[in-house]
């Protein structure tokens, strides 16, 4: 004991305090009324407990005169790493107009402050904690106790605890049982760290991991114990104390491999129950979080795990234990049941088989929606993958600028939705590129990629060199905590776990323990010049501390935001602009914080102050349409309409999608006092108005309406055409039609005559006797135009009439093929199968109705007919 404290540069009972909160307390802690995110306060504890356990460090280095910090060949590709992201940021916001150089700035401090307090003060800390000479006394009893009895402890929370006595930041922090349960869960783990050897870290990981996947399988199954209803954001994927299934997933994957290996190693049955309750654990936690990019991670990470001869042979060596546990597992994840938990389903083969069923084919693959399939969950993914693609391809060498994705990628998602109709429906607001290597390749290019690449060779051939030179005892600890960083790699080709607080916690600590147990590593000398060693100390020292104050003031910000959007919702917007305001004043660089305080400012009457509190919010992220949108309104009841016109440009850029913007966006260039003078920059943004919403009568009458102020009479005449068949009915368009085919002298204009058949053939069908021939007429009509939508739905009402109830479905479902948002045809369509007695079709048809008309209580009750017909 006294040779490990001498490794110590630092006093082991403070160290023990702030790794405990960052292990225990931070993964385990949250809290749905207290900030709008309920894990905010975990992530501020956890950044503001390894500042100051990196402050421990930096004070020790100060106090001996050279760092305390270990050196490792590491040093170098992540102080590269580090320098790259630095200049591919500089890079970028030279290259961007100064609109967006706030935005820019505080999408670089987060992502930059994530980098080096998440990742790097976490591996080096990591590397600077010490592995004890041997595992003998790792006292699996204890941690045994602290799961099951302090888990036991909350099961009596749910009749123990107090309702808070007010609204204040201590009422609802303060639950009497509650706060009894945490400080004794902490007294336990401190007493079991306080050694603060490398193991102690490990096995306190795990037991936290074990606790929240305990509780994750809780939830699974709608049991609740600590809140009045089950939190579930995402339907029945658990997301435990984690805020997401894909982050608690992530870190099973990470963990399970240890937990494996020392269960393998494990020499009586206390180590056998606690290994293998922790294994279990995180096996039932993958199998809630519903995560196939986890399981794929597992499977990579047991894959290598079991690559190395010394697993295989601890596996063989106590087969009579082994084989009857991994098989009782194995069974487990086959046996474990879907979300629905309807009798024996399989949560493992129906996740496989959706992925199997909706991607099965090359043509799949693709964002074309030629294929007839679009799947969510995968085609989200390739949205956000060739988006991703796409800004790296700006600036392969630096990218588009570190921290910058979430800031730019609604700006080349636009185009893509823009382009591509099929896919519109997936639209997103992407945080990461839910892909590692497309994740430094937009953000920093090839040259970024390659040193993130350099520091993991690194990493694995000192792994690698250290399992052939090693002793067995030696090599057997190195292996799991590589295969757990090869699983969660594995995982993040198809996750963001690496970009979030807990887990990439998680990783860069396992990957520091890796790099102290097989790279080595070697003091630093005393320092060669003093004076500029210790300012260069008492800065990192003053940074450290400053970053302790600046968490505290966004976990202020977030509680005051939080405030302020309940009193929103309660309808006092008055008051809940002055909570917002003080949230922004606590730290003014929060979008949605910001945004929602030009709600209440616009709300509460006060116009000005809600243009300065979206313009605020645009200075923190740049990359929301509806910020732009709801700006160039307000900004337009001002009377600041060229401001206005800007904005709502920008606004339809980034989000095509949304018809408002576009009406809104026609007014402002309605009411610009030189119409003439805008008229150029109207066709061009309406020509990809038109593209959007092709359907659209209104859509193609302003683009004719601004080709006509053009002079240019032609585009004019088609778009109005264009519109004719698209809304028929719409008899402002045919007027301008016939008024511009009269002017340019068309005579007999085939799309008036077409209009004329059409308004007939309607007309004959709203007469309660079909006369003869309607039919021929309605075949005539399509040999006009045979790609007409409307031409076709008018056909099937006639088929409908006629009894030929097959030939009309076909119809509906050949217009719904082209335009899924017709819900005219659709409803068409959901009435021939009720007819025809498809009432799972008919069911199918009136639900996605509702999803584009929600608010149709006629079609509701038709559907809750069919819901309840036996």
């Amino acid at each position: 004991m006294a040779d490990l404290e001498n490794k110590l540069p630092v006093p082991r009972g403070p160290l023990a305090l702030l790794l405990a909160l960052v292990f225990f307390v931070s993964p385990l802690l949250f809290l749905t009324n207290l900030t709008r995110n309920p894990y905010y306060l975990q992530i501020t504890l956890l950044n503001s407990a390894l500042l100051g356990a990196a402050a421990l460090f930096v004070y020790a280095s100060l106090k001996r005169g050279a760092w305390v910090v270990p050196a490792t060949p590491l040093t170098r590709p992540l102080g590269a790493l580090t320098l790259v992201y630095l200049a591919s940021f500089a890079c970028s916001w030279l290259g961007h107009a100064p609109f967006f150089w706030p935005a820019m700035v505080s999408e670089g401090l987060k992502a930059g402050m994530f980098f080096l307090v998440n990742c790097l003060a976490a591996f080096y800390l990591a590397l600077s904690i010490p592995f004890s000479d041997g595992d003998a006394d790792i006292p699996a009893g204890r941690w045994l106790a602290l799961i099951l009895g302090w888990g036991a402890l909350w099961f009596l929370f749910p009749f123990l605890r107090a309702q808070p006595s007010g609204d204040g930041l201590l009422d609802r922090l303060l639950d009497p049982y509650g706060l009894l349960v945490w400080v004794s869960g902490f007294t336990a783990v401190y007493m079991l760290i306080r050694r603060c050897r490398q193991e102690d870290i490990l096995h306190l990981a795990l037991t936290a991991g074990a606790i929240a996947s305990l509780y994750g399988v809780l939830e699974y199954f709608h049991i609740e114990l600590v809140w009045a209803k089950l939190v579930n954001p995402y339907g029945n994927r658990s997301v435990s104390t984690f805020g997401n299934p894909n982050f608690i997933s992530s870190y099973a994957v990470l963990f399970l491999p240890l937990a494996a290996s020392l269960l393998m190693k494990a020499d009586n049955g206390v180590k056998r129950f606690y290994y293998g309750l922790v294994f279990l654990s995180y096996e039932g936690m993958l199998m809630c979080s519903l995560t196939r990019s986890s399981w794929i991670g597992a499977a990579a990470a047991f894959t290598f795990l079991f690559a190395f001869a010394s697993h295989r042979g601890a596996l063989k060596a106590n087969k009579k234990f082994l084989y009857p546990f991994f098989a009782a597992a194995l069974a487990l994840l086959a046996l474990w049941p879907a979300d629905s938990l309807k009798p024996f389903s399989s949560g493992l083969f129906d996740r496989v088989s959706e992925v199997v069923s909706n991607v099965n084919s090359p043509a799949d693959i693709n964002l074309s929606g030629n294929s007839g399939k679009i799947y969510a969950s995968f085609h989200q993914r390739l949205l956000i993958w060739t988006s991703a693609w796409q800004m790296g391809l700006e600036n392969p060498m630096l990218g588009q600028g570190w921290g910058q994705f979430e800031l730019f990628y609604p700006f080349y998602q636009g185009r893509l939705l823009l382009n591509l109709p099929k896919i519109r429906g997936l639209r997103t607001h992407a945080n990461n590129a839910h892909n590692e290597i497309l994740e430094q390749w937009s953000q920093a290019g090839l040259i970024g990629l390659g040193v993130y690449i350099w520091f993991l060779a690194v990493l694995f051939y000192g792994f690698f060199r250290f399992y052939r030179m090693s002793g067995p005892e030696a090599r057997y600890g190195a292996v799991p905590l590589a295969a757990g960083l090869v699983g969660v790699l594995a995982d993040n080709m198809l996750n963001v776990s690496l970009h979030f607080a807990v887990p990439a916690l998680a990783f860069w600590w396992v990957a520091g323990a890796l790099a102290l147990k097989t790279s080595g590593t070697a003091p630093c000398p005393s320092w060669r010049r003093p004076r500029a060693a210790a300012a260069a100390a008492w800065l990192l020292l003053a940074l450290c501390l400053a970053g302790v104050w600046l968490w505290q003031r966004q976990f202020k910000r977030e509680f005051l935001y939080f405030n302020g959007f309940k009193t929103m919702r309660a309808g006092n917007a008055a008051a809940a602009a002055g909570q917002l305001f003080a949230a922004w004043k606590a730290h003014p660089r929060e979008v949605n914080s910001n945004y929602e305080m030009g709600n209440a400012y616009v709300r509460a009457g006060e116009p000005e102050k809600g243009a300065w509190g979206y313009s605020e919010a645009l200075k923190a992220n740049a990359g929301y349409d509806e910020i732009y949108f709801n700006l160039a309104i307000v900004l337009k009841r001002l009377g600041r309409m060229q401001e206005a016109l800007k904005y709502l440009q920008v606004s339809t850029i980034i989000n095509p999608l949304n018809l408002i913007s576009w009406q809104a966006l026609a007014e402002a260039y309605l009411g610009a006092p030189d119409k003439a003078a805008v008229a150029a920059a109207a066709v061009l943004d309406f020509r990809e108005a038109v593209r959007v919403f092709p359907y659209d009568g209104n859509m193609w009458n302003t683009l004719g309406y601004f080709n006509m102020m053009k002079k240019d009479f032609k585009a004019a005449r088609d778009a109005y055409a264009r519109g004719v068949k698209a809304d028929p009915e719409n008899r402002m368009l045919a007027e301008n039609l016939a008024g511009v085919s009269r002017q340019l002298g068309v005579r007999n204009d085939p799309d008036l005559a077409w209009l004329a058949a059409y308004l007939r053939l309607s007309g004959a069908l709203a007469s309660s006797a079909a006369p003869a021939g309607e039919l021929a007429r309605a075949q005539d009509l399509l040999a006009l135009d045979a790609a007409s939508p409307k031409a076709r739905t008018l056909r099937a009402k006639l088929l409908f009439k006629a009894g030929r109830l097959d030939e009309a479905a076909r119809e509906l479902e050949a217009v719904l093929a082209e335009n899924q948002a017709d819900n005219a045809a659709r409803y068409g369509l959901a009435v021939i199968y009720e007819k025809k007695g498809s009432l799972s079709a008919a069911r199918a048809e009136w639900r996605t109705f509702l999803q584009f008309e929600p608010g149709n209580a006629a079609v509701a009750g038709r559907l809750n007919a069919l819901e309840t017909a036996p």
